[in-house]
């Protein structure tokens, strides 16, 4: 069992000799990268590095929403007894008020009374009467 243990402490040993190696790697490639990219490259890849940041935690949480509604829908629904309905409910408008256009949800009623004639003033002229305007063109 000695030599099990050893193994086992090795292995380990390796791993994380393997791990600081990568990192290491990786810090130096990003160091060269980074001092031969201009500006705006820059600017971009940290935005492209921010965005994928962002969008990580937002995914978790779609992800645990959905095995939430999963396990809820697997769970056994109660049903109803047969026999039973449920009850119902009908929603109907008072009688005395009248229907217009038959079916029609979203009509709007007739015009009680014939529209008025408007009249228009225009700011900082002078006023416009009929009259001015009939002896003009006479």
């Amino acid at each position: 069992m000695n030599e099990m243990e050893h193994r086992n402490r090795s292995g380990g040993r390796l791993k994380v000799f393997a791990g600081l190696v990568a990192l290491a790697f990786a810090v130096t490639l990003a160091a060269f990268i980074g001092n031969r990219l201009s500006d705006e490259a820059l600017a971009v890849l940290a935005g492209a590095v921010c965005g994928v940041g962002a969008a990580i935690p937002t995914s978790l949480l779609i992800v645990a929403v959905s095995r939430r509604r999963e396990e809820q829908r697997a769970q056994p629904q109660p049903c109803v007894p047969q026999g039973m309905y449920p009850p119902v409910v009908v929603v109907a408008p008072p009688a005395g008020q009248p229907r217009y256009g038959y079916g029609d949800w979203n009509a709007f009623p007739p015009a009680l009374a014939a529209p008025m004639q408007r009249q228009f003033t225009v700011v900082g002229g002078a006023p416009i009467d009929a009259e001015a305007t009939h002896e003009r063109y006479a």
